[in-house]
């Protein structure tokens, strides 16, 4: 891309701008000429964006609002904005019902039917948490809904009585039986994936009926929950997932965590991501091997 203040702004802003915006940083002459060598490309009409941006979320997030004034994020592209998944390769659109519009392949317009008020994530208009949920979910994949679904609660972007709005609002909902048995789930104390998995597979039936599920206790004044807990063994169970205890930072609130927990003689046993899905059975005997010996 050739020198200059145009060059400068658009590499730096992942954004899309108008041919006018493009003219006052340099002149008509130089634009051309950065659009026939490529330098700047046109993603929708009158939204341009610098060669290295062309395939980034949020050029063409903000390429595709700019192009349909009046709508916002939806579905996975809204839930990207809300920090509950990765960026998806298509931009969704939602506009009212009966606009028309002739989108490129890699932007996809839903025409919504009922009320909606968009809010403001990331600086982008996105459809509200609870209604980005209903309209991903048959479209995701199995770890994506639990991610999205739970992960919504658990970080307060949305109440299990906002996602019953948003359904009892959407005329037409992919997998809402699904949806709607999950939204129980989280009603009865699971706060993610693993936890459901624990809760359905792994630790359920007469060895684990003592097991008090989403035990708050409090150490040292520091308030904890615990996924399950035996107080007659005064055992923790934890779940964890890759993506919610991954970090350096929570794994070191874990063993602190932990650590505190034992100086009041709690134990806590911690199942991984992956031997909660592929390892059920270990898991369970684990457990019952661990709480024998506690008694």
């Amino acid at each position: 891309m050739p020198s200059g203040e145009m060059a400068t702004t658009t590499r730096a802003e992942p954004r899309a701008f108008t041919r006018r915006e493009l003219v006052a940083l340099s002149s008509q002459r130089k634009v051309r000429t950065a659009i026939e060598n490529g330098d700047i490309v046109r993603l929708l009409p009158d939204a341009y964006v610098a060669r290295e941006h062309q395939a980034s979320f949020a050029a063409r997030a903000d390429a595709a609002l700019s192009w349909a004034r009046g709508s916002m994020l939806a579905g996975p592209s809204a839930l990207h904005v809300h920090g509950l998944l990765p960026a998806p390769a298509e931009i969704e659109l939602a506009v009212d019902a009966g606009r028309h519009v002739r989108p490129p392949r890699w932007l996809k317009v839903r025409q919504v039917t009922y009320p909606i008020t968009a809010v403001k994530r990331a600086g982008l208009p996105a459809a509200p948490c609870a209604y980005a949920i209903a309209q991903a979910y048959g479209d995701l994949t199995e770890s994506e809904r639990s991610d999205a679904l739970f992960g919504s609660v658990t970080r307060k972007l949305c109440t299990v009585r906002e996602l019953r709005d948003a359904l009892a609002a959407m005329p037409r909902v992919k997998a809402r039986r699904e949806l709607v048995a999950r939204i129980e789930a989280v009603e009865a104390g699971a706060e993610s994936w693993l936890e459901e998995r624990a809760l359905k597979d792994a630790l359920t039936g007469r060895p684990f009926d003592s097991l008090i599920r989403q035990h708050r206790i409090v150490v040292e004044g520091q308030a904890f929950r615990l996924d399950m807990y035996d107080p007659f063994t005064r055992t923790a169970i934890e779940a964890d997932s890759f993506r919610w205890h991954a970090g350096d930072q929570q794994r070191l609130r874990d063993i602190r965590r932990d650590a505190l927990l034992a100086t009041i003689g709690i134990q806590t046993i911690r199942l991984s991501s992956r031997d909660l899905i592929e390892n059920a059975d270990w898991c369970r005997a684990m457990v019952q091997l661990a709480l024998t010996a506690r008694r």
